[in-house]
C-alpha cells in the first residue's frame, strides 16, 4: 500500500528520481508515525482534520451496523421460523426490495418525502447551526447526551434519522436474507424438531437454538458487509452534507488536494486490512466455541 501511494507521490512531482529510495523510507516512516503533513488547500495538519471528519463517519457506520444487524437478524429468524407463511413472504419481499434499491436513490427519495413534502426532518448536517455543542469526544451523539439538553438531543436525532435509515436499508436486507436462508436450513435438523416436540415456543427456539448456530455464518460475511457499508456511507454523507470522511474526500478531489487523498487511502486501506484480520479471528473463535458447546 505504501509503494502504491509513493508511486502516486512521485507522479505528483514531489520526489526527485535520483533520491527515490531514501525518500521512500522517509515517506513510509511518516505514514507509520501518522505524520501526514499539511493540507495543500487549508494549510492545516492533516491529522487535525482527520480528528474532525473521522468521528462522524465512524459514528454513522457503527450506528448503521448496529441497527441493520439487530433488525436484519430479527427479521431473518422470524421469516425462517415461519417459512411459506405470509410473514415469511413479507420478509422475503423486504430482502428483495432492500437489496435492489441503490442508496443514492433511496436517500434522495427520503429527502423528497420527509424533508420537502412532509417537512419533519432536516436535509443537511448532523446538528442545527443554532446549537453550539462542546467537543468532549468528537462523536456528536455522545457529546450531545453528555451536555444533556433535551432540545439539542431531539434536533440531533432528527438530523440522524434519514442518513441512518438510508445507510441501514441495504445491509439490513442483506443480514435478513442471509439469516433467513440459514434459519430455513437449520430448521430441518432434528434438534429443532425435538425442541418443537418439547413444547418450546418459537421465541425460545429462535433465541436459544437458531441464533447461536447461525452467528458463525453471519460473522464470516461481516467484512464484506462493512466494506459495502462504507462505500455507501460516502454517498450518504455527500447527499446529506454529513461532515464525515465522504464529504472530506469529495472536497479534496474537487480541490485537487493530493495529500489528503493519499492519507485517506492509506488510513482506510490499513483499517480494512486490520478489520478483516480481526473478523477472521472472531469468526474462528465463534465457530470453535459453537463446536465445543455442541460437543
Amino acid at each position: 500500500l505504501t509503494l502504491i501511494l509513493f508511486w502516486a507521490h512521485i507522479r505528483l512531482g514531489d520526489v526527485e528520481i535520483n533520491k527515490i529510495v531514501p525518500e521512500y523510507i522517509h515517506y513510509a516512516g511518516n505514514l507509520v508515525t501518522f505524520n501526514f503533513g499539511n493540507s495543500t488547500e487549508s494549510g492545516m495538519p492533516i491529522i487535525e482534520e482527520m480528528k474532525l471528519f473521522f468521528p462522524p463517519t465512524i459514528e454513522l457506520l457503527l450506528l448503521s451496523l448496529a441497527v441493520s444487524f439487530c433488525f436484519g437478524i430479527f427479521l431473518g429468524i422470524v421469516g425462517g421460523l415461519n417459512h411459506h407463511s405470509v410473514l415469511d413472504k413479507c420478509v422475503y419481499g423486504f430482502c428483495l426490495l432492500g437489496s435492489s434499491v441503490p442508496v443514492y436513490w433511496s436517500a434522495q427519495i427520503f429527502i423528497l418525502l420527509f424533508c420537502i413534502y412532509i417537512k419533519i426532518f432536516p436535509t443537511t448536517g448532523n446538528i442545527s447551526m443554532l446549537y453550539d455543542v462542546p467537543r468532549y469526544s468528537g462523536f456528536m451523539v455522545i457529546d450531545v447526551f453528555i451536555q444533556g439538553n433535551n432540545e439539542i438531543i431531539i434536533d440531533m436525532l432528527k438530523h440522524l434519522t434519514l442518513p441512518l435509515i438510508s445507510l441501514s436499508l441495504v445491509p439490513c436486507a442483506t443480514f435478513a436474507r442471509n439469516t433467513r436462508r440459514a434459519t430455513i436450513n437449520l430448521t430441518q435438523n432434528y434438534f429443532i424438531k425435538a425442541a418443537y416436540c418439547r413444547g418450546e415456543s418459537r421465541f425460545d427456539i429462535g433465541i436459544h437454538h437458531v441464533l447461536r448456530n447461525i452467528l458463525p455464518d453471519i460473522v464470516q460475511k461481516l467484512n464484506i458487509i462493512i466494506c459495502n457499508l462504507y462505500s455507501s456511507c460516502i454517498l450518504v454523507e455527500v447527499i446529506f452534507d454529513w461532515p464525515g470522511t465522504g464529504l472530506w474526500i469529495t472536497q479534496s478531489i474537487n480541490n485537487s488536494d493530493g495529500r489528503i487523498i493519499e492519507t485517506t487511502t492509506f488510513v482506510l486501506g490499513t483499517s480494512f486490512l486490520l478489520l478483516n484480520i480481526t473478523l477472521d479471528i472472531l469468526s474462528t473463535l465463534v465457530i470453535n466455541r459453537t463446536r465445543l458447546t455442541h460437543g
